[in-house]
């Protein structure tokens, strides 16, 4: 049986985006999936591609943002996006960080890549950069109610996303092993 819509976190379709026709069940490659009456077309619902910026600053402080959407709206959590059909990885983070903080940002490195499924918009594979400043100004964007540097030892409380905690917890870890 389908999972509902939303549990899948998206909405679900009921035509075929070819021809037209119902959309219907049925057991295809060992899974339930939607699949034309018409034309045999299957629908594969698949997580979206995100990006998300671990950024640092010449005082070893992380920016976060404070959410104006939901989910998690009014917690803080680290500047990210979703990625644009012709934008690598890469591209989405630097234009998320810009869009949400003012800051420009340059990637310094690959993360880590996480699969966030309890995302209620949509399950997303999300690709973790660690970003250092470059310039701008802080100035919260469209869905921001608030841009910040924290020190990775003094952390809001208040964090949304399970994912940022991880994410954050493993860089202190990085920056202490370090000292």
């Amino acid at each position: 049986m389908l999972p509902p819509a939303a549990a899948m976190g998206t909405r679900q379709a009921k035509h075929c985006p070819l021809c037209g026709a119902a959309l219907a069940p049925g057991r295809i490659e060992g899974r339930e999936r939607l699949r034309c009456t018409r034309c045999r077309y299957v629908l594969y619902e698949n997580p979206a591609g995100a990006a998300a910026a671990v950024v640092v600053d010449a005082g070893d402080r992380v920016l976060l943002i404070r959410r104006a959407l939901d989910p998690y709206k009014g917690s803080w959590a680290l500047p990210a996006g979703y990625q644009e059909f012709d934008e690598d990885p890469r591209q989405t983070v630097v234009r998320e960080v810009f869009e949400e903080t003012g800051v420009q940002a340059e990637v310094v490195e690959l993360l880590d890549v996480i699969f966030v499924p309890d995302d209620p918009r949509k399950p997303a594979n999300v690709t973790v950069y660690l970003c250092r400043s470059i310039g701008g100004r802080i100035s919260p964007g469209d869905d921001a109610m608030e841009a910040r540097w924290f020190s990775l030892d003094a952390l809001p409380e208040n964090l949304g996303f399970e994912s940022n905690l991880r994410i954050l917890e493993a860089i202190r870890g990085r920056r202490h092993e370090s000292d």
